[in-house]
């Protein structure tokens, strides 16, 4: 094994677990991760900390949930001198850079940099047209800025169309240029590196370019989960419910939303295609862990709803997960036991035979010579939620603080000071469309699971080592 490990992080925004072929998925055309996956260890249950993009991008740097990293929610910022990942990469001598998009700070409308949390090189991609950031200022240089935002303002967030660029100016093809360009500056120096690279897909809006925009058709999508027989939703998911029914109901107007969001996805996994070959053609694919996953998921029609939390339904909380490392290393294989967004950094440290940051409650899942975790770190996940209305807008419910246990056979979502809440038996009801929570047979079920939370919060919580002073 090298000295010094190479990290490529490659993640993407708001993408379920279920849109990659290696994922079981019939309708994806991602044939480079699903080769990644092949070449590499795929995790099949790994969940988000937060089911929106800052509480779940700071848990990937810092290791912590975000009741203890302190971004609870978007709009949050991530403290500057948080314990990160990549601090303690670049102080063991590696160079960082984070290219595409970090949302460690707040974006909107946002002219100025976004701080640079510690990584040596920022070039920053949002993908919201209101942040004048790195990509929006090129396109601006080049003329194309305008007409961006009028057909982001008048396309919406709902419905598919077609995104009136050229591919050579899609942010995506941006990423990939300024990615290569980074390898071959580490070819040169030879200095080992942690490089970020974020794509904003396949986060609304549903806006593919061709040719992928043609490449799906609405009628060969999946259906949505879900539908006018599912029983005891909450009054949060109902209220969004109410907001998507003409879209989720309509089925052409669904599958076409669905089929945008399966082009989005292909178009990262091109600019990955292209960005793993240069790795190769670098000479850095043998000396370089890549990982690749998502901060979020996505309900797409599911339960009648789009976009992401605070729902914890499957296609939120459940994200993709591969690592791959070199060749030589000969692991690969598929994990089944669960995994969470605060196990990148620990895994990280310990590839690198680094410290993890101090207070990471996440557990590593390889060893330091790349053997995959001997057994299951943990046998559930847990996703966390406090925000100022669960959906916004005048007359929303305030502040509500949700826990989500998800175990083999159970899902157990406890809303702080409410007096409902969601049970789902995965075992026989992987769907999730029936809540069995007012159900007086599972009343038992529901305290042992209160309990195992409970349990789980308590035995996770960050303790920093005892001195033998005192």
């Amino acid at each position: 094994m090298a000295e010094q490990l190479n990290f490529l992080f490659l993640n993407t925004d708001q993408q379920r677990w279920d849109t990659l072929g290696c994922y079981g998925s019939m309708v994806a055309r991602t044939p480079n991760l699903d080769k990644l996956s092949a070449e590499g260890v795929r995790f099949d249950r790994c969940y988000t900390t937060n089911p929106v993009c800052m509480p779940a991008r700071a848990s990937w740097f810092t290791g912590q949930y975000p009741s203890h990293h302190g971004t609870w929610n978007n709009g949050v910022p991530l403290n500057p001198d948080a314990d990160m990942i990549h601090i303690r990469l670049k102080k063991a001598g590696y160079h960082t850079a984070l290219i595409g998009k970090i949302h460690l700070d707040n974006i909107w409308r946002r002219s100025s940099p976004h701080p640079k949390y510690g990584f040596d090189l920022l070039m920053e991609c949002e993908g919201d047209p209101y942040c004048k950031d790195d990509y929006f200022r090129w396109l601006e240089e080049h003329g194309l800025y305008e007409a961006y935002m009028a057909q982001f303002k008048a396309g919406g967030h709902i419905d598919r169309y077609v995104r009136d660029i050229p591919h050579d100016f899609h942010m995506n093809t941006w990423i990939a240029d300024h990615a290569t360009k980074y390898f071959q500056a580490r070819k040169a120096d030879r200095k080992p590196f942690f490089l970020s690279v974020g794509f904003f897909d396949p986060h609304h809006p549903f806006d593919p370019i061709e040719p992928y925009a043609s490449a799906f058709d609405a009628a060969q999508m999946p259906s949505p989960i879900g539908g006018d027989d599912e029983t005891a939703m909450t009054p949060y998911a109902l209220e969004r419910r109410k907001s998507y029914g003409r879209v989720c109901g309509d089925p052409a107007r669904i599958g076409a939303t669905i089929a945008a969001y399966h082009a989005k996805v292909a178009c990262v996994d091109s600019a990955v295609g292209r960005i793993l070959r240069e790795l190769e053609a670098c000479g850095l694919a043998d000396v370089t862990a890549v990982i690749f996953t998502s901060d979020h998921g996505e309900l797409l029609g599911d339960h009648g709803m789009l976009h992401k939390g605070p729902f914890f339904y499957e296609g939120a909380i459940r994200v993709p997960l591969i690592w791959r490392f070199p060749k030589a290393w000969n692991v690969r294989g598929i994990d089944a036991g669960f995994a969470s967004s605060v196990d990148l950094s620990p895994t990280i440290a310990a590839l690198a035979g680094i410290e993890a940051p101090r207070l990471a409650q996440g557990r590593p899942l390889f060893d330091r010579n790349g053997g995959l975790r001997p057994l299951p770190a943990r046998k559930a996940a847990l996703t966390e939620w406090r925000g100022e209305a669960v959906n916004q807008g005048a007359g929303s419910p305030p502040k509500p603080a949700v826990r989500c246990l998800t175990t083999a056979d159970w899902k157990y979502v406890h809303y702080e000071g409410k007096d409902f809440g969601e049970l789902y038996d995965l075992r026989n009801d992987p769907l999730e469309t029936s809540n069995l929570w007012d159900k007086a047979e599972y009343r038992s079920t529901k305290r042992e699971l209160r309990d195992q939370l409970l349990r789980f919060i308590l035995e996770n919580e960050p303790l920093p080592r005892k001195t033998d002073i005192f």
